[in-house]
């Protein structure tokens, strides 16, 4: 759906929430900007309603074998950051003020 994104495991952060190292990333080569990429979900247990509008559209349109939907957003940043710590530190400052509302949001980021 996003196209072919390396398969990593991710890092769990204090908060629960996670960030997704790209096997890409492992060599950025030094003083290089980086990219990143940040997954939103509704968290576990919330209503999603748009989800659930898209499942009954699907059924609709004779997809019958969808028997849920969670819908998400993806946001893709730019950074001028070319530290992968640093750039971890701000993207998850980003989500916390902005971003996701972590009241009922969970993000993954993903450094591409």
């Amino acid at each position: 759906m996003f196209g072919i994104v390396p398969k990593v495991e991710p890092t769990p952060l204090a908060t629960g929430l996670f960030f997704r190292h790209s096997t890409r990333n492992e060599d950025h080569p030094p003083g290089v900007r980086m990219k990143a990429r940040v997954h939103i979900m509704l968290k576990t247990g919330v209503l999603d309603p748009q989800g659930e509008a898209v499942r009954h559209a699907l059924g609709s349109l004779g997809f019958d074998c969808v028997t849920g939907v969670r819908q998400g957003k993806v946001i893709e940043l730019e950074l001028a950051e070319t530290d992968p710590g640093k750039a971890q530190a701000e993207i998850s400052k980003m989500c916390e003020a902005l971003l996701a509302n972590t009241v009922i949001e969970r993000y993954d980021v993903e450094l591409i």
